[in-house]
C-alpha cells in the first residue's frame, strides 16, 4: 500500500508541475486548463504505455513451475491414534502416521533461449521428484532440472522449439531508483505484473533453508526492489523498462511472510553465468583463488594506506593464492586486468575465471605494488570462489557478521561475532548439544572473543582433537552454550 500511494504521489506531482503554476505578484496564475490537460495526459500515457509494452512482451516467456516431492511427515502417536477412525478427514487425505505423503510447491521462471531453456531459483526445484512447466499459452512440459544451490539458481530444460525468450540484460548497469517491474505467479495467480523501483544494489542476505546442506543460502550481492513481491514470485523476471530481465526474484524481507516493500533478486549476469555453466557441463564451474578476502575498514585503511581492493584475511595451504606467494595482509587490486574495489568484487572476478588460465594479480604489501602471476584452480563443490574460514575441524563455515545480516537474523544491534554459513550434519558442530545451525552467530570459544573470521580462525586453530569447547551463541535474540567434542 505504501508504494502504491507513493506512485500516485509522484504523478499528482508530476501533473502540478506540467499544469505549468506560477505565482505571480503573490497570486497564483493558472495556465488553461485545456492545454494543462493535454501536456499531464500525454506525460502520464507514455509512461503508462512503457509499462503496458513491457508486460505484453515478457508475459509469454514467463512460466508456472509446480515442483512434487514426497516427504515423510511424523505425527504424534495421540494424534495419530485419534484420527485412525478418521481416513478421509479434511486436511488429512492420507491416514496420519508418519508415512511418506506428496507435497507441492510453486514458482515462477523464465524462458531464456527458445529451444526450451528457462531460468527459476533453485529453492523453487529442491528436492523435487517431477517438475511440471506450465507455458503462458496452456500447454504443460516436464522439466529436467539442473540446480546451482550457491546462488540459489537453477536451469530446466522442457522439450520444445520456438519459445519467445526473454532477453537477458546487463545488470552492472543498473541503477538506483530506476524503473523494475516484477512478473510472476504470487499466490499462483500467473502473470501477475508489478511496478516499483531499484531500491538498492549490492545487499545481502542469509536465510534459513532445510534443502540446503547447511541449513541455510548465503546471497552475497543482491539487487533490492519495491515491486511487489509475493510467495510464488520466487524464480520470475524483474526487468527494466526496456523490458530486459536484470533480475531473477528470489527473496523478501518481510516480518509478516508478505510483500512489505522490500523484495531482492539475483542479478541477471549471475544468472547468464550460471545459466551458460549449467548448459555446457551440468554443473558450474567456478575459478578457484583460496584465500579469505574482506572489504577494508576505514581504521584498517589509515594503518594499510590504501582503501579500496581485497584485504587477505588468510591464505589456504596448496592453493593457487599460497603457490604464487600471496600472503595475509596483501590487499588484491586487481585481477586478470579487472580492478578490484572489495572482496565481492574478488569473489565475483576469480570465480567467472576459467580453472587453469594464468592471470595477472596486483596486490598492495607493505604500501607498495606488486603483480604475481597466479593460475587458478576449479572451486570446490562446497564453499565460494574464495574459502570462507574456519571449516577443519568443527564442520562448520562462517563469515564475518555485517550490519544487515545481523539485522536479517535478528540478533541484537552491535552484536560483534561470525556468522555460520553451513554446518556439516556429521561433525563437532553438528552433533554439539545444542547442534549448532546456521544462522547462529558464535561469540566466543571457551571464553575467547571471535568478534572476526581472523579471531575465529585463531581460536579455532589453538584447538586439537579431543578437546571440549563451550561455544557462546546468539540465537536471534537469545544467547545459548553449545558444547562440542572435537573430532
Amino acid at each position: 500500500m505504501r508504494s502504491y500511494k507513493g506512485r500516485i504521489a509522484f504523478v499528482i506531482l508530476a501533473v502540478f508541475l506540467l499544469a505549468g503554476v506560477a505565482i505571480v505578484a503573490g497570486r497564483m496564475a493558472v495556465q488553461p486548463s485545456y492545454a494543462a490537460d493535454a501536456v499531464d495526459k500525454t506525460a502520464v500515457l507514455t509512461l503508462q504505455n512503457a509499462f503496458v509494452s513491457v508486460a505484453e512482451q515478457l508475459k509469454p516467456s514467463v512460466v508456472y513451475i509446480t515442483a512434487e516431492s514426497t516427504k515423510t511427515v511424523p505425527i504424534e502417536p495421540d494424534i495419530d491414534e485419534f484420527f485412525k477412525g478418521f481416513p478421509g478427514f479434511p486436511g488429512f487425505p492420507n491416514p496420519p502416521g508418519g508415512q511418506t505423503r506428496k507435497q507441492i510447491a510453486a514458482g515462477s521462471g523464465v524462458i531464456v533461449r527458445e529451444d526450451g531453456y528457462i531460468l527459476t531459483n533453485d529453492h523453487v526445484v529442491a528436492g523435487a521428484d517431477r517438475v511440471t512447466v506450465k507455458l503462458n499459452d496452456g500447454r504443460k512440459f516436464q522439466g529436467k532440472v539442473m540446480r546451482d544451490p550457491r546462488t540459489d539458481l537453477a536451469v530446466i530444460k522442457i522439450d520444445a522449439k520456438g519459445l519467445p525468450a526473454a532477453k537477458l540484460g546487463d545488470s552492472d548497469k543498473v541503477k538506483v531508483g530506476q524503473w523494475a517491474i516484477a512478473i510472476g505467479s504470487p499466490f499462483g495467480l500467473t502473470n501477475t505484473v508489478t511496478v516499483g523501483v531499484i531500491s538498492a544494489l549490492t545487499r545481502e542476505a542469509v536465510v534459513p533453508d532445510p534443502e540446503t546442506d547447511g541449513g541455510a543460502r548465503y546471497y552475497p550481492d543482491l539487487i533490492q526492489t519495491d515491486a511487489s513481491i509475493n510467495a510464488g514470485n520466487s524464480g520470475g523476471p524483474l526487468v527494466n523498462i526496456n523490458g530486459e530481465v536484470i533480475g531473477i526474484n528470489s527473496i523478501i524481507e518481510s516480518p509478516s511472510g508478505a510483500n512489505a516493500g522490500i523484495g531482492f533478486a539475483v542479478p541477471s549476469n549471475t544468472a547468464k553465468f550460471v545459466l551458460d555453466q549449467l548448459i555446457a557441463h551440468g554443473r558450474v564451474v567456478r575459478g578457484y583463488l583460496g584465500v579469505e578476502p574482506k572489504d577494508i575498514s576505514p581504521e584498517a585503511a589509515k594503518t594499510l594506506g590504501i582503501d579500496k581492493g581485497a584485504l587477505v584475511n588468510s591464505v589456504d595451504e596448496g592453493t593457487p593464492a599460497a603457490k604464487a606467494k600471496i600472503k595475509p595482509m596483501d590487499v588484491i587490486v586487481e585481477v586478470a586486468g579487472k580492478p578490484v574495489e572489495n572482496s565481492l568484487d574478488l569473489r565475483k572476478i576469480v570465480a567467472a575465471i576459467k580453472p587453469g588460465t594464468t592471470v595477472k594479480v596486483v596486490i598492495f604489501r607493505d604500501k607498495k605494488r606488486q603483480t604475481l602471476d597466479v593460475t587458478i584452480g576449479e572451486a570446490p563443490d562446497v564453499g565460494k570462489a574464495v574459502t570462507p574460514g574456519g571449516k577443519t575441524k568443527l564442520g562448520i563455515s562462517v563469515d564475518e557478521l555485517t550490519d544487515n545480516i545481523a539485522k536479517q537474523l535478528g540478533v541484537p544491534e552491535g552484536t560483534k561475532g561470525v556468522v555460520v554459513k553451513s554446518v556439516e550434519a556429521d561433525s563437532a558442530a553438528g552433533r554439539a548439544n545444542p547442534p549448532i545451525m546456521a544462522g547462529d552467530v558464535i561469540l566466543e570459544i571457551n571464553g575467547q572473543p571471535t568478534s572476526s573470521v581472523a579471531q575465529f580462525d585463531k581460536v579455532v586453530s589453538g584447538l586439537k582433537s579431543g578437546d571440549t569447547a563451550l561455544v557462546l551463541l546468539q540465537r536471534k535474540n537469545r544467547t545459548t552454550i553449545s558444547e562440542m567434542t572435537l573430532d
